[in-house]
């Protein structure tokens, strides 16, 4: 059954890669407000047809401004910096957003977390993705949360590395014994949309698709789709760690501790939760975008 049209949703994190294609998944189908720093960025990618708010210096008095009926919190880094650790992204900047949310009576926020999400994890991302997914539960809000494996789509960061690092590498090195179950980017936000637009709430979804691959063959699919030919060669995960300082000198590490760390469990999908299929009925090829 599906709420009325006109209901409001402001999104964070919507000109980013996932936030795209939720935001176009949603466009004419409700009231839209994304807030973000560049206005005009925003317009621009989304040809004028949304409505936008400037993140404002208290990060979720956006949320009092519009009075949503739904918020999406997409925000999330990979990598952190001095002043976007993943304490104060994953964890800090979402509280706030679901304190106000309260405050306001939302009735629903929903929450993009990350499979693997553990507040036992050796990870700083995956145990802050954890406390943000307790502290929503916690707090009184109906709502959804999301658990993707990675994500595929023509705007993956994989691909825009593999484009980088082939220009000075002769060929790659991947674990061959770590693996991940990819789920397609148009799943991950018809799910969204299905989310926000449904009485669906207080559930978690994982979201994977149907085929688990190693990250050997990750990588040499994302290589073929980018036309570069490079070897690709297998090696057990441990042997990474032992680069981790290497990696380090770099400006832009290639693997930092913390994304180590993410390699020590597979990520792809138990079954704990409900997944893809029990929200939009399919699930697509990862890998068809």
């Amino acid at each position: 059954m599906f709420i009325f049209k006109t209901m409001k949703i402001l999104v964070y994190g919507s000109t980013g890669f996932v936030g795209r294609y939720v935001v176009r998944q949603l466009l004419n189908k409700a009231e839209l407000f994304l807030a973000v720093r560049d206005e005009q960025k925003a317009k621009d990618i989304f040809d004028g047809k949304v409505n936008t708010i400037k993140l404002k210096n208290n990060i979720g008095d956006e949320i009092l401004d519009i009075i949503p009926d739904v918020v999406i919190n997409l925000i999330g880094i990979l990598r952190e910096t001095s002043e976007n650790t993943f304490e104060k992204v994953h964890y800090e900047i979402p509280k706030r957003l679901i304190d106000v949310s309260k405050q306001v009576g939302v009735k629903k926020f929903i929450q993009m977390s990350a499979l693997g999400a553990n507040l036992n994890s050796k990870s700083r991302y995956q145990k802050t993705k954890a406390m943000a997914e307790e502290y929503l539960k916690k707090s009184g809000l109906d709502y959804v949360i999301f658990r993707p494996s990675i994500i595929m789509g023509k705007e993956q960061k994989l691909f825009d590395d593999l484009k980088k690092y082939s220009k000075i590498a002769p060929f790659f090195l991947a674990p061959c014994d770590a693996k991940v179950q990819p789920v397609n980017v148009y799943d991950v936000a018809t799910c969204f949309e299905k989310a926000s637009l449904s009485e669906i709430k207080n559930q978690i979804f994982e979201l994977c698709g149907n085929k688990v691959v190693n990250y050997k063959e990750l990588f040499e699919f994302a290589l073929n789709y980018l036309g570069i030919k490079r070897p690709v060669i297998g090696v057990p995960k441990k042997m990474f760690l032992f680069m981790i300082p290497v990696f380090a000198i770099i400006p832009e590490p290639i693997m930092t501790l913390d994304q180590y760390y993410m390699l020590e469990e597979d990520n792809v999908c138990k079954g704990s939760y409900p997944g893809v299929k029990d929200l939009v009925g399919s699930v697509s090829d990862a890998f068809v975008f």
